[in-house]
Formats: structure tokens, sequence, C-alpha cells
């Protein structure tokens, strides 16, 4: 356990990175334990997300977005609820194909990887370099202490849990003001352990100051502090359009994003990474129509099985999860969650 879960990673993209030995690490895990193994999985079912597929869903979902702001414009006010529903689960879609490229091996931006963030990455104020850093160590140490989303308490309490559902309500404002942090930290380093244990969730007690990857991060940044500059420029001439059509479902998002998470772990503290564990604290969620247009969008709610093979792409989920269900029916739960976690 403590092999990689205090491994010095290198940070750049073009360079070895965190998701290289991610399946390294969760390998190891099942050949000390000696039980079922990854490598048990079809080889024709562990397919990697692709560039090319990724740039194609976004498009997808600007389509979408556009079709549902023009519905936005021209519906009836009464309606403008379930517009603004539609619009906030593309921007969460968004956010879940960003997850996906998070997950690839990337020696570097090309023009396809830098058009998917900023299409896909700063409208759901994020960045590539943002997500890699607090997702990726949410991978390697899901359930422990040092996960960056593990909530301490939520498991038990229903209050706590509700509260940080709604705190989801603060959380894209948050990573917007992420971006302008990041981008002042260049300048003045002091700014760089709040920038990364705060807004990027670093867990360690490590001093970031001269971190390459927080450098990286902060630098990367500037795309979508400029993007969102000019948004707040806009919002001053058209506040009521800019409100409408993108702040209101933008923070519909923040909740939609907040409750997901909760809902996909169980928040007890694991102690490896073998695949019983993972089964044990993740949760697949919101399989059906209507929970994959709003809460699970782009099947992130096949989160078990995404847990268990991280690089495995998106789309091909329902595939390797049906594998695993008739393999391993008494291993892997039938239960498919809708809107609520089963606490």
């Amino acid at each position: 356990m403590t092999a990689y879960t205090t491994e010095k990673f290198a940070t750049d993209l073009q360079v070895e990175h965190l998701v290289d030995n991610l399946e390294y690490a969760l390998s190891s895990a099942d050949q000390s334990e000696k039980r079922i193994q990854r490598s048990d999985a079809p080889e024709e079912l562990i397919v990697s997300a692709d560039v090319n597929r990724l740039l194609r869903f976004v498009l997808e979902d600007w389509a979408w977005l556009i079709l549902f702001w023009v519905g936005m414009a021209y519906s009836p006010a009464w309606l403008y609820p379930v517009w603004a529903l539609l619009v906030a689960g593309r921007l969460h879609a968004f956010g879940v194909i960003l997850h996906d490229l998070t997950h690839l091996p990337l020696r570097g931006k090309t023009f396809k990887v830098r058009v998917i963030e900023a299409l896909a990455g700063y409208p759901s104020t994020s960045t590539l370099n943002a997500m890699r850093y607090h997702h990726l160590r949410h991978h390697r140490d899901s359930g422990m202490d040092t996960d960056p989303y593990y909530k301490k308490g939520v498991e038990t309490d229903r209050w706590l849990y509700f509260l940080m559902t709604v705190r989801g309500v603060l959380l894209c404002p948050f990573w917007c003001l992420r971006g302008y942090v990041g981008v002042l930290s260049i300048f003045i380093p002091k700014l760089r352990n709040i920038y990364g244990h705060v807004f990027l969730q670093d867990r360690s007690k490590d001093d970031l100051t001269h971190s390459t990857e927080i450098k990286i991060c902060a630098k990367e940044e500037i795309g979508q502090v400029i993007a969102h500059t000019l948004v707040f420029v806009l919002a001053y001439f058209h506040f009521d359009l800019v409100l409408f059509f993108y702040f209101i479902p933008l923070t519909v998002t923040g909740i939609l994003n907040a409750h997901r998470v909760l809902m996909e772990h169980r928040y007890f503290v694991a102690r490896d990474r073998n695949i019983e564990t993972i089964i044990a604290t993740t949760v697949d969620h919101n399989l059906d129509p209507l929970g994959r247009l709003f809460l699970a969008p782009r099947n992130i709610g096949y989160h078990i099985v995404h847990h268990i093979h991280p690089t495995v792409a998106l789309d091909r989920l329902p595939a390797l999860r049906a594998w695993y269900r008739k393999t391993y029916p008494n291993l892997y739960p039938p239960s498919e969650v809708l809107f609520v976690a089963g606490r």
C-alpha cells in the first residue's frame, strides 16, 4: 500500500504521470491479495478513451446545449426551470468528458486536447491539469484519509450529507475563483500552498511552494481565467442574459456534481485497493435514462467498474459492468441507485 500512496510521481504532461502508475498500483494490489484480478476481464472490453471520440461527445453536447438555449429563449417563463435543468445536465456532462480525458496517459496537449479542454473544461469551470491533480489522487487513495473526495461522517449523518449537497451551490464559483488564485500564485509563490491544498484539494502536508506540478496547474489556469473574465464582462452589459442562460444552470450543475460525488462513494476508511474493497466503497447509480440525463451523464454512474478499470472509456463501461455482473454475480452488486444514495 505504502509503495504507491507515497510514491513521488512526475508531474509534467510531457513525462510519466500519476495516471501511468495508477494501473500498476491497482494490478499490484491484485497480485498481493491473490484474489480476483483485473487481468481476468476480456481484453476486448478494456478500451481506453479516444481523443477523437471525446471531441465528438463535446460537440454533441454543445449541439444539445445550443438547442436548449434556443428553447429557453422562446419558451414561456414557467418552463424556465426545465430548460435550466437540461442546460445544467449538459454542463455536468462537459465535466464528465473532461474527467475521461484525465485518465489518458497524455504526453502533451495536442490541438484537439486543448479544444476539448476549452469547450468542456472552461464552461464547467475546470482545466485538464486541475482535474488531473485532484482526481487521479482520488483514484490512487480512494477511501483513504488522503483521498481528496473523502468526507468523514457523511456515511452515517444524513444532515451532513444534505449540507454537503447544498454546498454544491458554491462549487462552480469556487472552481472559478481557483483559476484566479492559480494565476496569482504564478507571481506570488506564497499563494501556491493555498492554491494546492485548498483549491486543488491536496491532502498531503507537503510545502507546495516549489512544486513543479502546482506551477504547471497554475499556468494552465490562464485560459479559464480569460474565458470567465470575458463572461463577467458580458454579464456587466447583459446581466440577465448571462444570469439565466449560464450562471443559474451552472449553479444547478454544482449541486448535481456535489450530489453525484457523494452518491458514488461509501465513506468509511479503506485499507487496500483490491477489487472487493473497491466494490465495497463505490456505488453504481442512476443508470436509467433520466438519471443519465442529469445526475450521471456519459455513463459516469457505472462507477464501481470505473474504479476497477479507471482508464477504460466511459462509453465502454456498460459492457464491462455486464461482464462483471455475469462473471461474479455474488460479488458485483445488482442495485442501481436512483437519485439518492443507498444509505
